[in-house]
């Protein structure tokens, strides 16, 4: 049966959901959601110089950040008013599921699918962080392991400010202005990347040997 599930909220609170029909709804956006982010990101990754000194594990990361931060400007944008219209006249249409609306729930099917999507990548992000660090010999949780996550979603919040500005449907020309900054940010923020990686290992060294 899929009623009466649970599912966490922000703020720690649980919504309980007990209406078959609304259930579905929020899983397949939930699903659709967490697709969209996840492809997008992909063809944004597929666009970046194919030289980039990047490690496949860092390739992985910076993707799962592109994607949450393709998510939260969806997010901020459905909030804003600015999101898709199609999807605020089907969220009107299945209110009348909701039963009495009241509690932290409150109708709101579109910012608990955008929560769910956020504590998968979030997982993912860690699980990608955590290998990448297993596989180093590292500590997952240190100081220069901290610094180089950081420079890893500073450059897909960099890069998502450009890409989302492009057309991925009419615009993969390799002379687009739009492309040809985002290989210049992507190139110079690499750098960034690849000289905090260069320091863990030193980093990690240096204290063990004190």
């Amino acid at each position: 049966m899929l009623g009466d599930r649970a599912y966490p909220f922000p703020d720690d609170d649980i919504v309980e959901i007990e209406d078959e029909r609304l259930l579905r709804y929020v899983l397949r956006r939930v699903d659709q959601l967490e697709s969209r982010v996840r492809s997008w990101a992909r063809q944004i990754v597929g666009l970046l110089p194919q030289g980039l000194p990047l490690a496949d594990q860092e390739r992985d990361l910076l993707t799962l950040f592109l994607a949450q931060q393709r998510r939260l400007n969806l997010e901020l944008d459905h909030r804003n008013g600015n999101g898709d219209g199609g999807l605020r006249h089907t969220l009107a249409r299945v209110l009348t599921f909701l039963g009495n609306g009241h509690g932290p729930y409150n109708g709101d099917t579109d910012r608990l699918a955008h929560h769910l999507v956020a504590c998968r990548l979030e997982d993912d992000i860690e699980r990608a962080a955590a290998t990448f660090c297993q596989d180093r010999n590292i500590p997952e949780v240190c100081d220069p392991v901290i610094d180089w996550r950081v420079s890893v979603r500073y450059m897909a919040q960099q890069l998502h400010r450009i890409a989302c500005r492009i057309n991925l449907k009419h615009d993969r020309r390799l002379t687009s202005p739009l492309r040809y900054e985002l290989h210049v940010v992507a190139r110079e923020l690499s750098a960034e990347v690849i000289e905090k990686r260069d320091r863990l290992r030193p980093s990690f060294e240096s204290v063990s040997a004190d």
